[in-house]
């Protein structure tokens, strides 16, 4: 246990809050790492819960993870589009306190970098710069055929498979399926900021996820803030734990 380990273990929540507040503002360097618990704050589904795998196999006869997979897309693309248009493009979604609060962060000059796993687009109506979607987003889709770019909502609104206007070409979302490599100039700018960073702040998931364990592994310095609802065996390994939602939270700890 470190001497922040140390300090923060007997503090209650509170207090726990006014010293991530204090953390934030000597800090000159932040990254963010923002999960699922984020988004699910806003409305959207976590796939990876017994109870919504369960619903998804019996509506669509496959798990989530199948239908989300390349090999799945590329077989069965009017299938993918069913499961994809109905469960992922047409969710309502409803932005939090989060993110106004990490735009004051990036206005503050603080803000380095945001990494995220989430597929939504985080932030992607605010003023946040440098973020590094792991896993692409649903906003940046393009033509297999002529390349052309088409929005999110092109897709959403589609009768059927959507199709390019141009060439009649499919549609490629903008997001990593299972089985595809991720791209490795996004991870290496995402790692290069984490190994900056003096305070690396996890919001909305755990330590065990593995995205989160490659990144936190090049984090060398002792001011590693977790945010989350939920308690977690690996906590522990966090220098600060904060255990309420991340929209209840970061609009206190930011300046």
């Amino acid at each position: 246990m470190n001497d922040t380990q140390m300090k923060t273990s007997v503090m209650d929540v509170d207090e726990r809050i006014r010293y991530a507040e204090k953390l934030i503002k000597e800090s000159d360097n932040i990254v963010v790492i923002a999960g699922i618990g984020v988004m699910m704050e806003c409305g959207a589904l976590n796939y990876d819960r017994d109870t919504e795998a369960y619903r998804i196999e019996e509506e669509y006869h496959h798990c989530p993870e199948e239908i989300m997979a390349a090999a799945f897309y590329n077989t069965r693309i009017e299938q993918f589009y069913d499961f994809y248009k109905k469960e992922i493009l047409s969710t309502q979604l409803t932005p939090t306190e989060t993110f106004p609060a990490l735009e004051r962060l990036q206005k503050s000059g603080k803000l380095k970098a945001v990494l995220t796993y989430t597929i939504y687009g985080l932030g992607h109506d605010y003023e946040i710069e440098n973020i590094y979607e792991l896993d692409g987003n649903i906003h940046d889709n393009h033509c297999n055929k002529c390349m052309k770019k088409f929005p999110m909502e092109y897709l959403r609104d589609s009768k059927g498979m959507p199709v390019c206007d141009d060439c009649g070409g499919t549609i490629r979302p903008g997001i990593r399926l299972h089985g595809e490599r991720m791209r490795n100039d996004i991870l290496t700018d995402a790692v290069n900021a984490v190994s900056k960073a003096d305070v690396l702040l996890v919001l909305g998931t755990n330590l065990f996820d593995n995205m989160v364990q490659f990144a936190v592994n090049h984090y060398s310095k002792d001011k590693l803030i977790l945010v989350t609802k939920h308690e977690h065996f690996t906590d522990k390994a966090a220098d600060l734990v904060i255990h309420e939602h991340v929209c209840d939270v970061l609009p206190k700890i930011v300046p």
